[in-house]
């Protein structure tokens, strides 16, 4: 009898071991996804110097393609943006092709904006957008510069120096709400150029700034994508997987 108690009390003793190590196990090696602590990544901006716009005269054998008045919008301010094309350069064109220079009509001034398409009307957008939050809308010039390569320029007037400024002049732009916080942040990516890059602007209540996104990773390409509705941008080296972030307050979180 005593000798069957005994074995009864070491087989209860294995099968409490057995049991705690089996818990302790499965605590360490937990793949819960809730007690997993996602990489981040602070991102490092950099102030986008402004320009003042110079006063100047279109040369001579330029013609007015269009005009585009701003003004009749609750606080906004009153200018006639002028785009012109060379016709001393036709080369065969249709009327309206090749390169649109812009210029700037404020009271009595006309201010140069520079090259802003260079394959005509047809590849040019114009649009008011308040890219400051200040609620007054920008003029923001987006136009083809190149077989892969779109440039945009954000054109305010500020009010404090009477002057006008190219507060931001960037390439091949894609405007979202990258982290839905209700601010759009614009981001500048390669388009058919490599290694491919990503490059995030957002105003920070005085002037635009920048980030680079391998830069900050350390990698050698970067791209932005969607995934179900969200914005991902995925970075990595030659010869492996891209990893994948959210962006997120000036972060990159990594996405899994």
């Amino acid at each position: 009898m005593k000798t069957k108690i005994i074995s009864l009390i070491v087989i209860i003793i294995l099968f409490t071991s057995c049991t705690n190590r089996d818990e302790n196990d499965s605590a360490g090696n937990s793949t819960d996804g809730d007690n997993e602590i996602a990489k981040s990544i602070d991102l490092y901006f950099t102030p986008v110097e402004s320009t003042l716009l110079k006063e100047g005269l279109p040369e001579e054998g330029w013609i007015i393609g269009r005009s585009i008045y701003f003004g009749d919008l609750p606080g906004q301010i009153e200018s006639t943006l002028h785009l012109y094309v060379d016709s001393n350069e036709d080369n065969g064109r249709k009327p309206g092709e090749g390169v649109i220079c812009g210029f700037l009509e404020h009271g009595d001034k006309l201010y140069e904006l520079g090259d802003v398409g260079s394959f005509g009307f047809n590849d040019l957008d114009v649009l008011l957008e308040d890219r400051t939050y200040d609620g007054i809308r920008e003029i923001n010039i987006i136009g083809g510069m190149g077989a892969t390569y779109v440039e945009m320029k954000v054109i305010t007037y500020n009010e404090d120096s009477n002057e006008w400024e190219n507060i931001l002049t960037m390439g091949s732009p894609v405007i979202a709400d990258l982290d839905r916080d209700g601010r759009e942040e614009l981001i500048a990516g390669s388009r058919g150029s490599v290694p491919s890059f990503v490059h995030i602007y957002r105003w920070n209540d005085n002037c635009f700034e920048r980030a680079d996104v391998c830069e900050a990773t350390g990698n050698l390409y970067a791209f932005a994508d969607t995934i179900n509705g969200e914005w991902i941008i995925k970075t990595g080296v030659q010869g492996s997987e891209p990893t994948s972030y959210r962006y997120e307050a000036g972060k990159l979180i990594e996405f899994k």
